[in-house]
């Protein structure tokens, strides 16, 4: 299969540095500098530049620019470290390599108990955590050039700002992005991904006649996004997203499945799979799943349905304490959408709190005028449990929404 051909950042990892007084730990820091490497060049769209070019910067203090300078990168990550006895303190940040600007920094203080499993688990953590934060400055990057100068990659990436905005002008604005980034190159893997990405969006917020169509269009354009790379770990996820939303859970597992494969630091793969299994009546590894992609991406720009989905789970199992918990996180989300007021309203239904579900839905309603009972029906569609859909109908009706 024909591989990605855009390739528009790129990104250093100087060796983390020990700053245990034991010589003898320089394993630990060498092999979580070879892991963040390892699993960052899983994604596709980011060149990773080998242990081998950066091995010359480590031990010293080194500037990002002088970095970028000598490899050529576009962003420099650097970290440390610390181990004790029974505990070890690890540092990251990564800088821009144009000007040495610090874009993200985060420390992790864990108690040693297997030294490997930490080393895997904390590679894993930063670099899924380093993934979506290149891709929103490289939106930002995108969202500053002038329209007429944009090319392949600056489409897709303002198609990316504008998609996690998840409203209908921003799926509007999305969709004619990637179909802009296809035309100036049509064998762009991850625009007909991004399309595909769009059109399932879209069949979870459309009118019920549009939805067929949707959803056919999003599995034919995922299926030729794999087809022109099936190394790529979102295509893969895409696919399985709309396999999902068509009800063929079997082959939306499996599609899934092979982009974790790909990128086992994919949080919104482990979303997707969480998604998917939830309907496939597994839902306690679907919370253990949506678990996993929030620590993985807490800044996740799909942080807010990390927390939706996650409160569908405790709903589907009667918890709907818990589920009101989730609910009111995924509310708290700048750029979350009205379903998930739906949600809390519906769980505080189901938990008897007629007042605090009343003034919900009023919330709900503001942001969703005409919301009805039905409206849930239609909107879950992808769900195979017809118990889930009359609980929570039942708990909408708790909160003063009506049918029709």
């Amino acid at each position: 299969m024909k591989a990605e051909a855009i390739a528009r950042s790129s990104i250093a990892v100087l060796p983390f540095e020990n700053m245990s007084n034991d010589p003898e730990n320089d394993y630990f820091s060498y092999g979580l500098t070879e892991d963040i490497i390892r699993l960052l060049a899983r994604n596709r769209w980011l060149s990773v530049i080998s242990r081998h070019s950066t091995v010359g910067f480590g031990g010293r203090v080194v500037d990002a620019r002088e970095v970028g300078a000598q490899l050529g990168v576009s962003y420099v990550m650097s970290g440390s470290v610390r181990k004790s006895r029974d505990a070890v303190r690890i540092t990251a940040e990564l800088a821009r390599a144009a000007d040495g600007k610090q874009l993200w920094s985060d420390k992790y203080d864990l108690q040693l108990e297997n030294i490997f499993d930490i080393q895997e688990e904390m590679a894993r953590q930063i670099a899924a955590t380093i993934e979506p934060e290149l891709s929103k400055v490289e939106q930002q990057l995108a969202a500053r050039k002038a329209p007429e100068s944009l090319d392949a990659w600056d489409c897709y990436q303002r198609g990316l700002w504008n998609l996690w905005r998840f409203t209908t002008p921003g799926f509007d604005q999305a969709e004619a992005y990637f179909r802009r980034a296809i035309e100036a190159d049509p064998d762009f893997a991850r625009g007909h991904g991004a399309l595909a990405y769009v059109n399932v969006q879209r069949s979870l917020y459309d009118e019920p006649r549009d939805r067929p169509a949707r959803l056919e269009t999003a599995l034919r354009q995922a299926r030729v996004s794999v087809a022109l790379d099936d190394l790529d770990c979102f295509c893969h996820c895409a696919l399985g997203r709309a396999l999902c939303l068509t009800r063929q859970n079997d082959e939306a597992l499996a599609a899934i499945d092979l982009s974790l494969e790909l990128n086992p630091s994919f949080a919104q793969g482990y979303f997707a799979q969480g998604f998917n299994l939830l309907w496939y009546g597994r839902e306690i590894e679907a919370e253990t799943l949506l678990d996993r992609a929030t620590m993985l991406s807490p800044r996740d720009s799909h942080l807010w349905s990390f927390h939706h989905v996650r409160s569908w789970a405790h709903f589907s199992l009667g918890e709907y304490d818990i589920a009101v918990e989730f609910a009111r996180r995924a509310t708290r989300q700048p750029n979350v959408p009205y379903r998930a007021f739906a949600t809390l309203a519906a769980s505080l239904g189901r938990l008897g709190e007629k007042a605090q579900a009343e003034a919900v839905a009023t919330e709900l309603l503001q942001r969703k005028p005409g919301y009805k009972t039905d409206t849930a029906r239609q909107e879950l569609f992808f769900c195979n449990d017809q118990g889930f859909i009359d609980r929570f109908v039942a708990g909408l009706r708790v909160a003063g929404i009506t049918g029709g």
